[in-house]
This record gives structure tokens, C-alpha cells and sequence, in this order.
């Protein structure tokens, strides 16, 4: 249950710092002081929220994984499907277009350090299975 989200996190923020690949929290808490400028005050509080909700939304999946497994039928066809939630969805929600286009990283660093983390996010959950 707790693999997948840790190694999800871990190399979100290890890609984040030193790749220089997109953090998705602070992509969604940049977009929330766009709509409510105010909370620009609460920065750090803004932003420690977003990770939670975040991080907190793949360990719920994780959570939820035996239930799914079927409509999925492996972990990988899952990591793909949040990845492109996040690049189909999520970012052009924040104005950032498909894939990322639209940020200063450009798509490519925008959206494939992303994937890589979704394919270590799926090896987590492949990991939590049950061999028998």
C-alpha cells in the first residue's frame, strides 16, 4: 500500500530538484493564487495543503488498488491513465495546455519526467501484490 505513493513522492521530488522537472503541487498551488490572489499571503500553507491532496489522492488510489486491478488489468495501464490525467486533464485545467506545452520547461520537461514517476508509482503497486 505504501510503496507505490513513497516511491511516487520520493522521485517527484528528487526529479523536481535536481532535474529541473515540473512539481505538480506547486504547479496547482501557482494556479490557486491566480484565482484567489489573497492566498498568495498563506504561500507555505497553500502549498503544504496542495502536497497533501495531492500525494494524498495516489495513496488512496493505492488504497483502492486491489478494486480497481480489474478495470485496469496491471499496474503500468494505471500508471499511464493518472499520467494522462495529469497531462490531458490537470494541466490544461491550469492553462498550461496539452502536455505541458505551455510551461517555461516546455513539454518535454513538463510531462516525460512525469511519466517516469508514474512508472515508478505503478512498480510500487505491481510490488504490493500478492504472488501466490
Amino acid at each position: 500500500m505504501w510503496l507505490g505513493p513513497l516511491l511516487f513522492a520520493v522521485f517527484n521530488i528528487f526529479l523536481w530538484k535536481y532535474v529541473g522537472a515540473v512539481f505538480m503541487p506547486e504547479q496547482l498551488a501557482r494556479s490557486v493564487f491566480g484565482l484567489i490572489p489573497v492566498l498568495s499571503e498563506l504561500q507555505t500553507l497553500v502549498l503544504i495543503n496542495t502536497v497533501a491532496f495531492y500525494f494524498g489522492a495516489y495513496v488512496l488510489f493505492a488504497l483502492a488498488w486491489p478494486k480497481l486491478k480489474p478495470y485496469f488489468r496491471n499496474a503500468f495501464l494505471a500508471g499511464f491513465a493518472l499520467w494522462l490525467a495529469n497531462v490531458l486533464i490537470i494541466f490544461p485545467m491550469m492553462g498550461r495546455g496539452l502536455l505541458g506545452y505551455r510551461m517555461p520547461q516546455g513539454w518535454m520537461a513538463a510531462s516525460l519526467p512525469l511519466l517516469l514517476s508514474h512508472w515508478m508509482f505503478a512498480r510500487g503497486l505491481q510490488f504490493q501484490e500478492r504472488r501466490s
